[in-house]
């Protein structure tokens, strides 16, 4: 394994059967059984030099599970699917091989002393594993979780290296944590279905009943890259606040206390918190009955409210915040977690339209600075130059190319600004980094701090500019 190969590993994409070959561990030509004995079935596949398997009907592919679900017609993760059938060994297997040899947790000494943070998150991700198969799966907060990967929230890129990261090792977080609040707690466990489960281990049983059995059996998501997450209920921070709620029985005046003294617009009315859950009195709903029914009670006043689960997007539920105000989000569990209104899903679209209209506002700047300066021979140079981009109009440039043009001396000097063009160079590399962040709709909201380092570039290029 070479010294480049054994960082990499360590650093956030999924592991591919070319790896195994590389790192000697599987060879071009090895043969392959899919067994699956309460349908009486036996698949075969070949491994091929560069990685991909090669079906019994000719058809090849470029990952495990790819051509496992052709095999079967469905989803399933191959890495547990797959085992070599001369060893018996899962591909699985083989797979946490390679990643304890490029850590040294095998009791071989890697390559290259791999950085303390990847080391950690490898030792993290092991001990995870090993708590799920024990049937105790690690639980943390979606904060913690993410501090592994030294992030401090869910952008594009850190997200799809934890996906990876998690994948290699068979597990996946329960719930899915793009789909919860940052202080939300999360199990990380097997993406395990019992029924296949114990149909594959009896199969490891039956044709290899000297090695392990199965731990780990189909993966209910598929086995592609996770689908593009839009925001969710779970992402508000009201949906995971504790729901003060009142009984059925209480007064009037005890539901109008709990509301005055917290600012509410509405209460829940709960059997047996959080479940039991029975509708909600709101002001309306009490100054209404109250004004027909002089002797009613508080029950009277209870109006149906509409309970969506935590990972629904914040897209669907509009319309009926539009008709009704608020909604209860309830967890995996079906237990009434939080209340999400009207404002709270304003104050969320606010936070995620204001650094968007920011970024885009910048980009038009840095595009007429940069079209009004500079010729398109100029910037084909620089960004184009072997002219496999075919670059036409200023309007085809991105982030980058606004940084490789503005790098260059000769047209840092030709703007004649009175700026450090390094210091200028650096902010705006800072603000290139997190544009994916913002232009993808980060479930957790943009730093402060990069909402005023961005208004404070708009400002200082419309100053200058």
């Amino acid at each position: 394994m070479t010294t480049d190969r054994s960082r990499f590993l360590l650093e956030g994409r999924r592991v591919r059967v070319a790896d195994l070959i590389q790192a000697n561990l599987l060879g071009a030509g090895t043969d392959l059984e899919f067994h699956r004995p309460r349908l009486a079935e036996r698949h075969h596949a070949k491994v091929l030099a560069d990685g991909r398997l090669a079906l019994e009907d000719g058809r090849t592919f470029a990952s495990p599970s790819r051509a496992a679900g052709a095999a079967i017609g469905g989803a399933v993760d191959g890495w547990y699917a797959w085992r070599v059938i001369e060893t018996g060994d899962l591909l699985a297997h083989l797979r946490q091989r390679l990643l304890d040899s490029a850590s040294g947790v095998d009791g071989t000494a890697p390559e290259t002393v791999a950085h303390p943070v990847a080391l950690a998150r490898h030792d993290f991700l092991r001990r995870a594993r090993e708590a799920a198969e024990s049937g105790c799966p690690l639980e943390m907060s979606v904060r913690e979780l993410i501090s592994y990967w030294s992030a401090k929230t869910r952008g594009q890129v850190v997200t799809e290296r934890i996906e990876n990261d998690l994948d290699n090792y068979g597990l996946i977080t329960d719930p899915q944590f793009r789909k919860v609040g940052l202080d939300s707690r999360v199990a990380v466990a097997q993406h395990v279905a019992e029924d296949v489960a114990d149909e594959l281990r009896e199969g490891a049983e039956a044709s290899h009943s000297e090695t392990d059995s199965v731990q780990s059996p189909l993966e209910l998501r598929g086995a592609t890259l996770p689908d593009e997450v839009g925001i969710t209920l779970g992402n508000i921070p009201s949906a995971s606040t504790d729901v003060v709620a009142v009984n059925p029985g209480a007064t009037y005046e005890e539901a109008i206390t709990l509301m005055l003294l917290n600012d509410f617009s509405q209460l829940a009315v709960m059997n047996a918190p959080p479940r039991g859950y029975k509708g909600a009195v709101t002001w309306k709903s009490i100054a209404r009955e109250q004004h027909s029914n002089p002797g009613s009670r508080l029950v009277d006043a209870v109006t149906p409210a509409k309970v969506f689960s935590f990972d629904t997007e914040l897209i669907d539920v509009l319309p009926t915040l539009q008709e009704q105000d608020f909604v209860f989000v309830e967890d995996a569990q079906k237990r009434i977690t939080g209340i999400v209104t009207a404002a709270d899903v304003v104050q969320a679209y606010g936070q995620l339209a204001t650094p968007f209209f920011l970024m885009g506002e910048l980009d038009q700047l840095l595009r007429r600075i940069v079209r009004d300066a500079f010729s398109m021979d100029i910037i084909r140079s620089l960004c184009d130059e072997d002219g496999r981009r075919k670059l036409r109009s200023h309007d085809e440039l991105t982030m980058g190319d606004y940084q490789r043009i503005l790098q260059n001396d000769e047209n840092w000097k030709a703007l004649d600004w009175p700026l450090d063009r390094s210091v200028f160079d650096a902010r705006l590399d800072e603000l290139r980094q997190v544009r994916n962040d913002i232009m993808h709709f980060n479930p957790d909201p943009i730093p402060e701090q990069v909402v005023a380092q961005l208004r404070m570039m708009i400002r200082l290029l419309k100053r200058f500019a």
